[in-house]
This record gives structure tokens, C-alpha cells and sequence, in this order.
């Protein structure tokens, strides 16, 4: 599809999450910005926010991949307690949480000694041209916003040295609860 109209599509799912009462913004593609983007800040309570980037990504012989696309700064973490948040326990975390979760990917990015992120990404395919679209878009954010949480509250146990084995009874626990 061409770029106009995912532009577009971008751009119509900005009103349509307005209408629904969720703030974004759209930010063209520029020299320092590889792709047209609509940024998502989301927020549960007053103590998780996270932003979420939505862009496309052209495959060819498939069509136009919506991407949704947050992280989490786990640097600082890694720093305080570097026993607890070792990195193979880190990616131990992040394994089981990804079987744990039946959508999207976490991924740990390792850019240099306090630049460590997690990252939450969802793809799916569409033009983003009707309003059945747009109301599925609504949905990821939930599911992200849910995997954040989770993920969060992962991180918590995990910092106090607990086996991953025991965060994921404990995480596997509170989703019943849900």
C-alpha cells in the first residue's frame, strides 16, 4: 500500500482513539524519523506509564504490518541489584513471561552498560481502513497495557532474588485472579 495512505490510516486511528478519550500523537516522517509514527502515552494508576509507538511496516507480498512497540528502562535496575537482575536471569524472565503472555514478544536490548531495555511489541496485518480496525487497535493497547503490568510486577519479585520459577507462579496466580 502506498505510504499516503497508511499516513492516513495513522492519522484516523489518532481521531478515533480521541473520540475514545486516549491521547496521542502523530508525528511525520522526517530526516531524524525513519517512519510515520502515532505515539501512545498509556497509564495504569498514578505508578505505570508507558509509551507506545505505532508505525508501519511494509512487507512485501504480505501488505502493511501495524506495529505497536513500548520498552522499559531497566538500566538503573541491573545496577542496583546486579545479583537479582543479572542479564541471563533477565532473559530467564523474559522467556518465560513470552510463554506466559500468547501475544506479541518481550525483548531485552542490551545498548551499553545502562542503556538496558525491555522491549513489548504486537504486529498485525491491516490497512487500517475501517472502524472494525481501529476498535482492534483499542484492544492491543489493552494487551499491552496488560503485558506492562505484568511485566512490572514480574520485575518487582524478580528484583528480591526469587526464582523465576516462583515469579511465574506468582504472575500465573494474579492473572487467575483477573
Amino acid at each position: 500500500m502506498e505510504k499516503r495512505k497508511l499516513r492516513e490510516g495513522l492519522k484516523t486511528l489518532e481521531e478515533y482513539l480521541k473520540r475514545m478519550g486516549v491521547s496521542s500523537m502523530f508525528l511525520e516522517e522526517t530526516r531524524e524519523l525513519p517512519m510515520d509514527s502515532l505515539m501512545i502515552p498509556l497509564k495504569i494508576g498514578e505508578e505505570l506509564s508507558i509509551d507506545i509507538t505505532c508505525n508501519f511496516v511494509e512487507v512485501p507480498d504480505m501488505g502493511s504490518i501495524l506495529q505497536f512497540y513500548g520498552q522499559l528502562v531497566i538500566g538503573e535496575m541491573m545496577e542496583e541489584e546486579p545479583k537479582a537482575m543479572a542479564k541471563e536471569r533477565v532473559l530467564c524472565l523474559i522467556d518465560a513471561l513470552n510463554h506466559m503472555l500468547p501475544i506479541g514478544q518481550m525483548l531485552f536490548m542490551d545498548e551499553g552498560e545502562k542503556d538496558k531495555r525491555i522491549g513489548i511489541r504486537y504486529t498485525m496485518l491491516t490497512d487500517l481502513d475501517c472502524e472494525k480496525e481501529w476498535e482492534k487497535c483499542v484492544y492491543v493497547l489493552r494487551m499491552l497495557m496488560q503485558a506492562y503490568e505484568l511485566l512490572c510486577s514480574s520485575l518487582l519479585l524478580f528484583m528480591d532474588g526469587s526464582p523465576v520459577e516462583e515469579v511465574m507462579q506468582a504472575i500465573g496466580a494474579l492473572m487467575e485472579e483477573d
